[in-house]
């Protein structure tokens, strides 16, 4: 009974710190997506910096 008992509550920690896992990471896309869109006005009002021309390789 006592080895049920201690088998629940590992299951239950490791469920607990999965899903404080996933919090932060949903909290990290969120401070993310914020700062996009803060950084957006400001970040197209900037001239490029380098150009096609400047990459080394070029992906199409």
């Amino acid at each position: 009974m006592k080895s049920d008992i201690e088998v629940i509550k590992e299951g239950v920690t490791e469920i607990r710190n999965m899903l404080d896992e996933l919090m932060r990471q949903h909290e990290t896309i969120g401070m993310m997506k914020l700062s996009e869109r803060s950084l957006q006005e400001f970040l197209e009002a900037e001239p490029d910096i380098y150009t096609l021309d400047d990459a080394k390789v070029v992906y199409l």
